[in-house]
C-alpha cells in the first residue's frame, strides 16, 4: 500500500477535499498509525473557516486527538509495536525546546519557531487513515482491560480522553486534592462537564455552577450514586456578588472553597464571573483559568493580595498528565461513556466530514460526542 485516503484543506475559505495522498514511512522518532477515531472538537469548523483564525500551514490535513493502532514504527522504536492500540496526542513540542509546541492539525502556534514544527513533517494530522506521530505522544492502552468484559468501553468512548484531558492539566496544575472544594463554572459544557468527572474522580468535593438549570439537573443525575454525594450544584445570577454568595454557600466552609477553576467560553462578556469565583476562595486558596475568554481579566486585587490566592493559567496539559489520567481509568476511578453520562454519539466517515463538522458544533455540552472514523 502506497497511498492512503485523507482530508485536505487547501483554502480557509473552501470545504475538505477528500484525497488519495501518498502514505507516510516510518522514521526515527516517529511512528505512523493507523486512526481508528479521531474526536472532533466543538469549534473546529470555525477553526477550518478562520472563524477562529488559528495559525495553519496550507495545504494539510487537519486533526483532533485520536484512537489508532500502530502501524510502522521508526528504528528506534524499543517498546511500541505494530497492531498496538494507542492514544494519539496532538500536543507537538519541540525536542530541542520543548516550551514551543503546536497542536498537530489545529493550532500552528503562531510565532516563528512553533509554525517551523508544523510548517514541516507535522503538517499532516489525524483527519486520515494513517497519521505520523512522534512516538513520545503515543500512550499504550490496555485493550484487553478497556475493551473487554470489564470495562467494555468502544473505541468512540475512548475518544473522550481528550475531553477530559484538559481539565485534567489545570486541575493537577493546582495540585487538587482528596476532600478539597472545587468550584468548576461553567460546568455544563464539553470541558465543564469533564472537569467535574475528574475532580470528582480525584476525591475532591465539586461545585457546579451554570445558567441552565436542566444541565445541571442532568449532572446531578449522572453523578447521583457513589462519589456523586460530592457533587453540589448553583445555578449562575446576573449578580456577581449574589454568585459568590452561592458558591460560599455551597462550599458549606465558612473559609471559603480551596480551588476555582474558570472556564469561560468566548461567548461570556466580562469576566464577572471569574471574580466571583476568586472571592469565593480561601486564604491561600487557588484559581486555574482555562478558558476562551478572550477579554482582558479585571481581578479583585486586594482580595487576592490580603488572602495570598493564587491565579494560574494553564494550556493544555503535559505527558505525565496523560499518564497519570490514562492510570485512573485503568483503575476504574475515571469513567467514560454512559458511565459518565455521554450518552448520545455520532459517528461519521472520511466522506461525512461536514456533516461531522455540523454535528460537533450542535453537541458542544457535556452528554453528546462526535467522532470521525477513517
Amino acid at each position: 500500500m502506497s497511498t492512503h485516503k485523507a482530508l485536505v484543506l487547501h483554502a480557509r475559505d473552501a470545504p475538505l477535499a477528500l484525497e488519495s495522498v501518498p502514505l507516510p514511512r516510518a522514521s526515527p522518532g516517529d511512528a505512523i498509525v493507523r486512526i481508528l477515531a479521531a474526536d472532533i472538537v466543538p469549534y473546529m469548523k470555525e477553526v477550518l473557516t478562520n472563524k477562529r483564525p488559528y495559525p495553519l500551514s496550507l495545504p494539510m490535513t487537519p486533526g483532533n486527538t485520536a484512537i489508532g493502532r500502530i502501524h510502522e514504527v521508526g528504528p528506534d522504536a524499543v517498546s511500541l509495536v505494530p497492531g498496538q492500540l494507542v492514544f494519539c496526542d496532538i500536543t507537538i513540542r519541540a525536542r530541542d525546546n520543548p516550551s514551543v509546541s503546536i497542536l498537530y492539525g489545529i493550532h500552528g502556534g503562531g510565532y516563528p519557531a512553533a509554525q517551523k514544527l508544523m510548517d514541516g513533517v507535522w503538517r499532516n494530522a489525524t483527519y486520515a487513515e494513517h497519521a505520523r506521530f512522534p512516538l513520545e505522544n503515543l500512550y499504550p492502552l490496555n485493550e484487553e482491560l478497556l475493551l473487554g468484559e470489564e470495562f467494555g468501553y468502544s473505541i468512540n468512548d475512548l475518544c473522550l480522553m481528550p475531553v477530559c484531558l484538559v481539565p485534567f492539566g489545570g486541575l493537577a496544575e493546582v495540585d487538587v486534592k482528596p476532600g478539597e472544594v472545587v468550584i468548576i463554572a461553567p460546568a455544563t459544557g464539553r470541558y465543564g462537564g469533564a472537569a467535574v468527572a475528574i475532580a470528582l474522580a480525584l476525591g475532591a468535593t465539586v461545585i457546579a455552577a451554570g445558567r441552565n438549570a436542566a444541565a445541571l439537573e442532568r449532572l446531578g443525575q449522572i453523578h447521583s450514586t457513589g462519589s456523586g454525594k460530592r457533587l453540589r450544584t448553583v445555578q449562575l445570577t446576573d449578580d456577581a456578588a449574589a454568585n459568590t454568595e452561592l458558591f460560599r454557600a455551597a462550599a458549606g466552609k465558612p473559609d471559603g472553597a480551596d480551588v476555582y477553576m474558570d472556564l469561560s467560553p468566548p461567548a461570556i462578556a466580562g469576566c464577572s464571573l471569574l471574580a466571583s469565583g476568586i472571592r469565593a476562595l480561601r486564604v491561600f486558596g487557588r484559581c486555574v483559568v482555562m478558558g476562551g475568554n478572550s477579554g482582558n481579566i479585571d481581578f479583585p486585587y486586594l482580595e487576592i493580595m490580603f488572602k495570598s490566592i493564587r491565579i494560574q493559567g494553564r494550556f493544555m496539559y503535559d505527558r505525565k498528565h496523560v499518564l497519570q489520567m490514562i492510570q485512573m481509568l485503568e483503575s476504574g476511578l475515571l469513567q467514560l461513556g454512559n458511565k459518565a453520562g455521554v450518552t448520545h454519539t455520532e459517528e461519521f466517515g472520511l466522506e461525512g466530514i461536514e456533516e461531522a463538522l455540523e454535528a460537533a458544533g450542535r453537541l458542544s455540552g457535556w452528554g453528546g460526542h462526535v467522532v470521525l472514523k477513517p
